[in-house]
């Protein structure tokens, strides 16, 4: 009990200590709060969303190495498979994707599934603490895709695996917009957002206050195109907000 104890607040101490060096001064009060004050009725969480700068040239692996594909019917299941070892309750969940509908974009190297990113289009719905609970129903351009869910191989993470998918279906899709979401505390997938060329668009925050939750969205890359709104979350209500450059 008491090394569990330990090695959550090295754990904490270690994320503060990284965060704060990009100074996220939101993710430290997050960090101390989920430390010191009961989630039942305190927490904070913030979102930060993208859009594909398309002026920017990726860097990417040799294509001779991977082989990306969109996934088909009977292959997206082996996908999901390959990168979650059968966890059943996953690959429904996955699965689901597919017959809403949702693109899976799979890199391969020989027949290993090495990552897989999924492709929303008209909305894509960010979640905090899973699809059951507080959602915001991120509206996009008609023809924009939104990139999601993204899931890297351990053992090939570092290696732009997703900067060759990304750059893969930027080069399919030349003539469409693309949308991403981070959680600010994700600070690698950050990184590699910002070095592929995406750009800040919108932001959630996320506060919770004893039984009520409510979100604040902020969106404009100036102070003078700002807009922002707040509201209530209510536990398994999607609530709608537009990221669409007008």
């Amino acid at each position: 009990m008491k090394k569990n104890i330990v090695s959550k607040i090295v754990h904490k101490i270690s994320a503060c200590l990284s965060l704060l060096r990009r100074g996220r001064f939101f993710v430290l009060v997050q960090v101390f709060s989920e430390a010191f004050i009961p989630a039942r009725f305190f927490g904070l969480n913030k979102h930060i969303f993208y859009n594909l700068a398309r002026d920017k040239q990726l860097s990417v692996p040799n294509i001779d190495e991977i082989n990306i594909t969109l996934g088909t019917e009977t292959s997206v299941t082996e996908i999901v498979r390959d990168l979650y070892s059968g966890d059943s309750k996953t690959l429904k969940f996955y699965e689901s994707f597919y017959r809403d509908g949702i693109e899976a974009w799979a890199a391969r190297s020989g027949d290993k599934v090495i990552g897989v990113v999924w492709l929303y289009t008209a909305y894509y719905l960010a979640n905090w603490e899973g699809y059951n609970a507080w959602l915001l129903q991120i509206e996009i351009e008609p023809t924009a895709k939104f990139v999601a869910n993204v899931f890297v191989d351990p053992s090939w993470r570092g290696r732009k695996i997703f900067p060759a998918i990304i750059s893969h279906c930027a080069s399919v899709y030349c003539d469409n917009k693309f949308y991403s979401c981070v959680d600010e505390s994700n600070v690698t997938s950050i990184k590699a957002h910002e070095r592929i060329g995406f750009r800040w668009c919108a932001v959630a925050y996320y506060i919770r206050f004893f039984q009520r939750t409510y979100c604040i969205f902020l969106t404009g890359q100036s102070k003078k195109d700002r807009r922002w709104r707040c509201f209530r979350l209510r536990r398994g209500e999607a609530v709608s907000v537009s990221i669409s450059e007008q």
